[in-house]
């Protein structure tokens, strides 16, 4: 019955998913943390294009740029997300944002909300107003891909659990939804690739190379670590799709000519700045990774204990899995991200709430949810089934209980203000005494 609603009642599925994106905006703009640190200056960058048609900030009133690999200082921080490129000051992070925001900036601006003060300095409130707003309505954008997603192989019921599950459990909600990061535009992109791939695995539906190739190319264009995804789909289609791999290979090369045409112009540099693979170090990667996956503070397990169901129910229904292939194509940017971000000489992070650096890979770990959920579910084992889904549940609960700690809380942000992460190694990641998702619960170490 449940799958037979998917197919035949199209107008209360999209009921639904107008349900889910209201709720889930609301939820997004009612949490109180904002997170806008590495995203600052980002609507600025925005507005100077939609009025200035420029990248360059020098109309503005912006501070001189200092751009430290790690600043030394919470004063220095404040300035690093600006750079001097070509005798002219500019957003150091990735760009991309600031360009797929502007119909966003556009609409405030027609209704007089800027980044901008009348002297042209920067309005942080304006900036952080804006940021919040359209983080929200990119992450329920992306909870109803993620339902669209899961209904592709779920029933209706299990397609909303996964979709809120991911909307509330995951870093969408104490990450992605707190402030513009350069992840927000990212998994909301990868998440309707990942959508257009599983629809074409399961559905048969066409996977036009045009389309599919703007969308990896975009996924780098917004973050740096969507490089992976263009190597690991790049393989996939000429494996799976060689017959639309020369269209595909075509677009995706245009796309990266303009990318470096862009970059040339902007910066003096094939690639953005941000872009070299200028800070990354071997030494300790082991302890990194240990950090990124099961530390009190920044550890995936710890802060979404619901993707360790989502890889043991693909282990453990491995031979009755459909798609095998997505599902390492899934693992495939997994496991080399996981590695990427350990080998970063900034793996813990900085000024953030949990396994921030994780945020990019999500919808592929929702990807692997759905598929290992479509498998369990086929099971002739009802016994097996309940007990997994009980445990499924509990990881669920304690994921969006963490989450929600970072969107509601500001005592996590605090524990980071308390902590020397700027600059230093932060030994205090490792302790589990005072774990981030616990502060303001229980009382700070007295040493």
């Amino acid at each position: 019955m449940a799958e037979s609603l998917q197919r035949d009642d199209g107008g209360r599925i999209i009921r639904l998913q107008v349900i889910l994106f209201l709720f889930s905006l609301a939820v997004f703009l009612a949490a109180p943390v904002i997170q806008a640190s590495d995203s600052r200056y980002t609507i600025l960058l925005s507005e100077c294009l939609l009025h200035h048609h420029t990248f360059a900030l020098d109309t503005y009133s912006v501070p001189q740029p200092h751009i430290p690999e790690f600043p030394d200082s919470f004063k220095e921080a404040s300035v690093y997300q600006l750079i001097r490129a070509r005798g002219h000051t500019t957003y150091y992070y990735p760009q991309a944002g600031s360009i797929l925001s502007l119909p966003f900036v556009a609409v405030a601006n027609a209704f007089g909300l800027s980044a901008a003060t009348p002297a042209g300095a920067l309005d942080f409130r304006g900036e952080v107003i804006l940021e919040r707003t359209i983080a929200s309505l990119l992450m329920a954008t992306l909870t109803c891909v993620i339902f669209h997603m899961a209904s592709i192989m779920l029933p209706t019921q299990w397609s909303l659990v996964v979709a809120l599950g991911a909307a509330l459990g995951t870093q969408i909600l104490s990450t992605a939804s707190r402030g513009l990061w350069s992840q927000t535009w990212q998994i909301l992109v990868l998440g309707v690739l990942v959508d257009a791939l599983l629809s074409h695995e399961h559905r048969g539906t066409r996977a036009h190379p045009l389309w599919i190739a703007t969308l990896v190319a975009w996924v780098y264009f917004t973050r740096p670590t969507g490089s992976i995804a263009i190597v690991t789909v790049s393989i996939y289609v000429f494996l799976f799709l060689r017959e639309n791999f020369i269209t595909y290979a075509a677009a995706l090369t245009v796309w990266l000519a303009g990318f470096v045409g862009y970059s040339w112009s902007v910066f003096g540099t094939t690639i953005p700045p941000y872009f070299f693979a200028n800070r990354f170090k071997f030494d300790g990667a082991a302890v990194a990774l240990f950090g990124n996956l099961a530390s009190p503070a920044r550890g995936l397990f710890v802060y979404v204990p619901a993707v360790l169901f989502a890889i043991y129910l693909v282990a453990r229904y491995w031979p009755t899995l459909e798609h095998k292939r997505l599902a390492i194509l899934g693992f495939a940017n997994i496991g080399p991200h996981a590695i990427v971000i350990s080998t970063h000489r900034g793996w813990w992070a900085g000024l953030c709430y949990g396994a921030r650096l994780f945020t990019d890979v999500m919808p592929w770990f929702v990807l692997l949810a759905i598929l290992g959920l479509d498998a369990m579910r086929r099971t002739g084992d009802i016994r097996s089934r309940r007990m997994e889904l009980a445990a499924g549940f509990l990881l669920l609960a304690i994921s969006v209980a963490i989450n929600a700690r970072g969107a509601f809380s500001f005592a996590g942000m605090d524990w980071v203000e308390e902590k020397p992460l700027v600059g230093q190694y932060p030994a205090q990641i490792f302790d589990w005494r005072y774990p981030q998702f616990m502060a303001g619960l229980i009382a700070p170490p007295k040493d």
